[in-house]
């Protein structure tokens, strides 16, 4: 009987016990962590695209990977003690394996969710039933490999947190230069998709700006200053480069080009400490570019949220709906995410929301902790970017009826109180009267306008002309508002010359000819381009193609990819509503334009003809 019994069954039943169950869960977490890591590590070091992930990544999945796992060893362990007979190391060793291989299936977003589940019970299944026929081997083996993926995890994590600190060290270490020792500190404030026809500083009838206000008449406003593309990554790039959008090469999933010297490595170079601080940590992050010359740079937390936010799971859509109804209370939303699982993943949330008062207070902290030398701080405020969702009773400050106006509008008087609130900081540090400061935006945003909503999809107006104010004491005079059209390309010549650097350090013309002579007199023509976008929806204009934009201090012109043009006069038909590219006067502009934009790129274009889309 016994003999028999053997040869039909020779897999080993042991019942689990609470250990065992515990081991498991960890190395399924180790192991998942692992895999999700050195598929981030593909895709950002061989392929070259975004991972949307912070440098500490492999920490992060570490943790996150394991509270997950822990939430579901806690009823395996309890079930696995009431019913010995049916939880066999074997059986939840299965549940442990198919629970890991389904997190990295949801990397693929190629198979339906469903598919993925049933892969991975499927796989998990065979894992255990050769890995465990021996459930003492079995075990060891679980111990040893979950030693090797920790070591594994903990030695990258380990470098990853200490090399940038070590080089802050030493690069904060050692006398100023002589070239740096009289240098003004700067700060650059981006209100990341804020459009100046939102601010009350540039007339809008709601009162979104009171301190902008105070501050622009302490500095000088530029009226017209417009971006050199709608959308987040190429429009940083250019700021900190001096380069155009498109020379940039910075896109939806690449990088920009890293042959290039940046703002902060012509500052640093002259004695200076340079911070960032970025709260839109996807497309303004590290893995951007730009974080080359800072000796400090913020952009995804560390933090047990963000571990969280490092997992499959919570990239799900239940997933996140979960964790908003655990962190918030909201019990609607654990309710859905139970009854109504959605397992698609969504790759846009990767982040922990960090608010305007949240970057200010790290800057401050950075400030407080630096040597007595001069500084340079970027930061990045992202409340007013959907789903505008700004703190402390702004949200619902305007309440008009046009809810999503409404909530962007309560995001932009968010981020005013906060730069209120800076400057009432810098002013008892001491340091605001030798400190510039610069408030603009990277975009603005579309509610409507031509039939769009949201950036990246036009070159239009909402989403070019942005804030540009200046308030450098003894440098820019108070009060000045000029009228000159400017592109932001031009930041960072100005930058550099207001840091101390000699004319033509960086691509671009320096800004303070403008506010001098009130003329753009030898300025960079005003140009904005978009590339297409990745699966762009029906109506985004970027689905037939680049677009690209020429503003001069009467027309702008727009070219779609497919050879359409349209022509504004913007000044008089602010809405842009009239279309004068078919008429004699606007095919004469329009091929001026069409060629100052060849020229200034060195390209040469196709054919167009007139019409709209």
């Amino acid at each position: 009987m016994n003999d028999a019994t053997s040869a039909a069954d020779p897999v080993d039943r042991r019942p689990a016990r609470v250990a065992d169950v515990l081991w498991l869960a960890v190395c399924g977490a180790q192991l998942a962590a692992l895999g999700h890591f050195l598929y981030v590590q593909f895709l950002l070091h061989v392929l070259h695209v975004f991972t949307f992930t912070n440098r500490e990544f492999a920490w992060l999945a570490m943790v996150g990977y394991l509270v997950c796992f822990l939430v579901v060893a806690v009823p395996v362990a309890v079930a696995a003690r009431l019913m010995r007979r049916l939880f066999s190391v074997q059986v939840v060793g299965a549940i442990f394996a198919s629970l890991g291989l389904f997190a990295l299936l949801l990397l693929t977003q190629k198979l339906h969710p469903v598919a993925q589940l049933l892969l991975a019970v499927g796989l998990g299944v065979q894992v255990a039933r050769l890995l465990f026929r021996n459930p003492a081997d079995g075990m060891r083996r679980v111990r040893v490999a979950t030693v090797v993926a920790v070591l594994a995890l903990g030695t990258h994590g380990a470098l990853a947190y200490a090399a940038p600190r070590l080089q802050e060290r030493w690069m904060t270490t050692g006398d100023v230069p002589e070239t740096g020792r009289d240098a003004p500190n700067i700060i650059l404030l981006i209100l990341d998709t804020v459009r100046a026809a939102n601010l009350s500083v540039y007339g809008y009838d709601r009162p979104t700006t009171p301190n902008l206000e105070r501050m622009a008449a302490e500095g000088t406003v530029f009226l017209h200053a417009f971006a050199t593309a709608p959308w987040t990554a190429p429009s940083h790039a250019s700021m900190m480069t001096g380069l155009w959008a498109s020379e940039t090469q910075a896109d939806y999933l690449q990088s920009m080009v890293d042959s290039v010297t940046t703002v902060s490595e012509v500052l640093t170079s002259r004695g200076y400490v340079a911070g960032g601080f970025m709260a839109n940590t996807g497309y303004a992050g590290h893995q951007l570019g730009i974080s080359r010359g800072f000796t400090h740079f913020e952009d995804f937390p560390l933090s047990f949220l963000q571990a969280m936010l490092s997992t499959t799971f919570v990239q799900t859509r239940s997933g996140q709906q979960l964790l908003d109804g655990v962190r918030g209370g909201g019990l609607w939303k654990i309710r859905r995410a139970i009854t109504q699982p959605d397992l698609r993943t969504d790759r846009v949330r990767t982040a922990e929301p960090q608010s305007a008062a949240t970057i200010a207070h790290n800057f401050f902290a950075w400030r407080d902790g630096i040597p007595a030398r001069p500084y340079f701080a970027m930061l990045n405020f992202m409340d007013a970017h959907a789903p505008y969702e700004p703190p402390d009773g702004f949200r619902t400050r305007f309440n008009e009826g046009r809810r999503e106006l409404d909530a962007y509008d309560g995001g932009i008087a968010y981020e005013d109180s906060i730069i209120g609130t800076i400057v009432r900081r810098l002013e008892e540090r001491g340091d605001l009267e030798n400190t510039v400061l610069i408030i603009t935006s990277d975009h603005g945003e579309q509610f409507g306008e031509h039939g769009l909503g949201s950036h990246g999809n036009s070159l239009y107006l909402p989403l070019l002309h942005v804030p540009l104010i200046v308030r450098a004491p003894g440098r820019a005079p108070a009060g000045q508002r000029v009228a000159t059209i400017v592109t932001l390309r031009d930041l960072a010549a100005t930058l550099v010359d207001l840091g101390g650097a000699p004319a033509g350090t960086m691509p671009g013309v320096s800004l303070a000819g403008a506010w001098r002579s009130g003329s753009n007199a030898g300025l960079s023509p005003v140009m904005a381009e978009v590339s297409p976008a990745i699966n762009p929806a029906p109506r985004n204009p970027t689905r037939r193609g680049p677009i690209k934009s020429m503003i001069d201090s009467t027309w702008h012109y727009v070219r779609f990819g497919d050879g359409v043009e349209e022509l504004y006069a913007w000044q008089s038909d602010s809405a842009e509503l009239e279309n004068r590219a078919g008429t004699a006067a606007g095919m004469v502009q329009s091929r001026d334009m069409r060629e100052r934009i060849a020229e200034t790129l060195g390209i040469r274009w196709p054919g167009t003809r007139v019409g709209r889309y």
